[in-house]
C-alpha cells in the first residue's frame, strides 16, 4: 500500500510559510477493538477530522519519530519515542500486552489551516513491535512487516487441501 500526500503538504513541505504549520499526529490502536490515542506533536491538543469523517480531538503529547526508509532485508520501520509524563501511553501499550494482535500506529500529517482531513492518503498504518517503557517515556518500533520476504502467493496448495494437485 502506497500513501499520498495531498498537493497541499507537499506546497507547506516545499515553501515552509510561516503561517501554515504542518501537525503530525499518530493513532494508537487497541487490537481488541478497543479505545485509541490520538496524539498530536504540539503544545495544544487539536480538534481534526479522520479520513473516516469521524472528528476527534488529539491530544498534545511531546513524541518524536522518524519515517520508515526501505531497508535490505524488506521492513520498512519507524521508530517512535512519546514521553510518559502521565503514564497514560504506559498504562494503554500494558493494557494491550494481553491481546494476542499488536497495537496498530496510525500516522496522520495535518496542516494547521485544514483539519478537515488528514494530508495523506491513506494514513500511514504500522504495527508495534519491540515496545519498551520507562518512567520518561515508551519506545517502540513500528513496521509494516517483512513484505520482501512473504511468500507468493500466500496461499500455500498443499495435496491435504488441495487433492487434485498431481503427485
Amino acid at each position: 500500500m502506497t500513501s499520498s500526500y495531498s498537493a497541499a503538504i507537499k506546497e507547506a513541505y516545499a515553501v515552509a510559510p510561516s503561517n501554515i504549520v504542518t501537525l503530525d499526529t499518530i493513532e494508537l490502536t487497541n487490537p481488541s477493538g478497543g479505545d485509541s490515542l490520538y496524539l498530536v506533536q504540539q503544545r495544544s491538543s487539536v480538534t481534526a477530522t479522520l479520513e473516516t469523517g469521524v472528528t476527534v480531538e488529539f491530544d498534545a503529547v511531546p513524541f518524536r519519530f522518524s519515517l520508515p526508509a526501505a531497508g535490505e532485508n524488506g521492513r520498512q520501520d519507524l521508530t517512535l519515542a512519546i514521553d510518559n509524563i502521565d503514564r497514560r501511553v504506559s498504562d494503554f501499550v500494558n493494557a494491550a500486552k494481553s491481546y494476542s494482535e499488536p497495537i496498530r500506529c496510525i500516522y496522520r500529517p495535518y496542516l494547521s489551516n485544514d483539519l478537515t482531513r488528514p494530508q495523506m492518503d491513506p494514513p500511514l498504518s504500522l504495527k508495534l513491535t519491540s515496545i519498551t517503557a520507562t518512567v520518561v517515556e515508551v519506545q517502540a518500533n513500528a513496521t509494516f512487516g517483512d513484505v520482501l520476504n512473504m511468500p507468493f502467493p500466500c496461499e500455500l496448495y498443499t495435496r491435504a487441501r488441495f487433492p487434485g494437485i498431481g503427485s
